[in-house]
Parts: C-alpha cells; structure tokens; sequence
C-alpha cells in the first residue's frame, strides 16, 4: 500500500500538525461554525473548553455559552443571560478565551438531566455546532449516571465536535 503526498504515518508528514491548525472548512456548509453551542459544567471545564476550541474560532462565530442547572420539573427552562451561580464558569471562560472580537450569548438552562436539557434546547437557541471537552468521569459515576458526553453525540441534532483538553 502507498500513499502519495503527505502520508498520516510518514514520519516528514504535516497531516497532524495541518489538522491541528485549523478545522477544515472546505467542503462544509459554512453556517456549521456560525452558532457554537458550548456547554459548560464548572470552571475547569470552562477552561479546558476555552483551551480547546480558542484556536478554531472565526470573528463571525456566535458562542452560546450554556451552564445547566438542576431542575425539578419536567422538561427544559431556557432562560438567556448570566446566571448569577455559574459567573464564575462565565468568568474563567471569557479570562482564558482571551477574544474580544466574538459574539458570546449566555444560556442557563434547567432540568432534570443534563445532556436532556443541553438536548432540548438546541433548536430554541438555533446552534448549528455543539463542541465540548470531555468530563473526567470515575467508573462509579459513568455506571450511575451514564456518560453525558457520548449521550450528547449519540443524541444531538447537530454536529457534534469533541475536543481534546488543552493544557497550553
């Protein structure tokens, strides 16, 4: 087997690092990057998310940050704006962001499951792209609560793109 031109096992190969730079957008329905829908569990994971997609953003993309809460009835509330116990979420997010030149909407949502409400709510807010970090989630947790992350992907509408945590 060959393979002409860069090849991904090649050790002289810039098929990694070509990847890394930037998401390929030829080819694609350009509205995908439009409204990016990024939900956000704690701080921690505001920070690996902001690590995570910062390089891959255009001026033109709309970010719709979203924090779920728990909510005791059924079905998903949507309520636009900050909510006052996720601003720290909100906060470390925008600090290593570090882009001013982004349209940034702030979602709470609220229900009983998470990935449910996330779920829910992604025609209300017109996303056109999901994206996140994966949490790190013990085998206990996973057993118990199942793993939201692969109910996101399994179970969205749209796009789902997952991404790597970054520590730079």
């Amino acid at each position: 087997e060959s393979c002409s031109g860069s090849c991904p096992n090649d050790e002289n190969s810039v098929w990694p690092y070509a990847f890394e730079r930037r998401l390929p957008k030829q080819g694609m329905d350009e509205t995908l990057f439009d409204r990016i829908l990024l939900p956000l569990a704690d701080p921690d994971d505001a920070e690996r998310t902001a690590r995570a997609i910062r390089p891959y953003l255009d001026e033109e993309t709309t970010l719709i940050i979203t924090h779920v809460t728990q909510g005791e009835a059924a079905g998903t509330t949507v309520a636009m704006g900050r909510d006052r116990f996720a601003e720290e979420i909100y906060e470390t997010f925008i600090a290593v962001l570090g882009r001013q030149d982004l349209t940034i909407e702030w979602v709470t949502l609220e229900g009983r499951d998470v990935s449910e409400a996330i779920i829910d709510a992604i025609g209300t807010l017109e996303a056109t792209l999901m994206a996140f970090t994966p949490r790190d989630l013990d085998t206990w947790s996973r057993t118990l609560a199942g793993d939201p992350g692969s109910r996101l992907v399994r179970d969205a509408d749209i796009p789902v793109m997952v991404f790597p945590s970054r520590t730079e």
